[in-house]
């Protein structure tokens, strides 16, 4: 049986180790957008909290950031669709099926008014975004275990607080929420399916995501992204004072992977600071 075919029985009550609330020992996990920042935290700390992990990603994000310790690496091109099912095979090939699937695979933009944007840019950002969740999600989900698997999809605070001149990533990321819940209805109560929202993040996406020619091992920061003035006024607005780092958006992701989230799907968990309140 696989998930399309469940039924709508209660799910299985997973025991709670509450000095371990991160994923279990064991727990196979599939990472797609392994190797960006937000990406390459999650692939590293879950390796590390004893999780078995598959990571893709680009062949130019694997290039440019190289092997991860301990961790299967693969290609994967989510733009194409036989890409992603060949990816979805090599899992069960490896494992036969996957407890949990991460879709971080995304790429930025810089700021550009809507009405200069151009479509090729549109289709690109949505491509990656959007339909590469969209395609990620028929492919993986059969293979999710039932009863205690579960979905987890990396968008934005953006998605429900789209600033000026990013419509594109915005509309995007806003999408990815409200595919993502429709998903969760659908594959309830065998599946769990969840967004994190992060807020800006301190990574080399700054300046277009892993992969897009702009990484060399350099540290992208707010300033240069945004400029100096207009850092110093987003960064007022950030109840911590700081920009995240990846780890703030990795630790709340492999909680969800933990039997301590059993209870919670269908939901879009915001780490961003407190530059958006809910």
């Amino acid at each position: 049986m696989n998930a399309r075919d469940l039924g709508k029985g209660a799910s299985p009550m997973l025991e709670i180790d509450f000095t371990n609330l991160g994923p279990r020992k064991g727990t196979r996990v599939a990472i797609i957008g392994s190797h960006g920042g937000i990406g390459a935290a999650m692939t590293s700390r879950a390796r590390e909290a004893g999780a078995e992990v598959i990571a893709f990603d680009t062949p130019a994000a694997i290039e440019e950031h190289g092997e991860i310790a301990g961790v299967l690496t693969r290609e994967i091109d989510v733009l194409h669709e036989d890409s992603v099912t060949a990816a979805a095979e090599a899992v069960r090939q490896l494992w036969g099926g996957v407890d949990a699937v991460i879709y971080v695979s995304g790429i930025g933009d810089q700021d550009t008014p809507t009405l200069e944007y151009s479509v090729e840019r549109w289709d690109k950002v949505h491509g990656v975004n959007l339909r590469g969740a969209f395609l990620a999600t028929q492919a993986f989900v059969p293979l999710i275990t039932t009863g205690s698997g579960t979905l987890i999809f990396i968008s934005s605070t953006v998605a429900l607080q789209p600033p000026p001149k990013l419509g594109a990533y915005s509309a995007s990321k806003a999408g990815m929420v409200a595919f993502a819940k429709s998903v969760a209805k659908e594959l309830a109560p065998d599946i769990r399916v969840n967004v994190i929202c992060p807020g800006i993040t301190e990574t080399a996406f700054l300046a277009g995501g892993a992969g897009q020619g702009h990484g060399g091992g350099q540290t992208f920061s707010g300033e240069s992204w945004f400029g100096e003035e207009a850092y110093r006024k987003r960064l007022a607005m950030i109840l911590q004072g700081r920009l995240a780092n990846p780890d703030d958006i990795v630790a709340p992701t492999l909680f969800l992977l933990s039997p301590g989230a059993r209870y919670i799907t269908g939901q879009t968990i915001h780490v961003n600071g407190g530059i958006y309140l809910p």
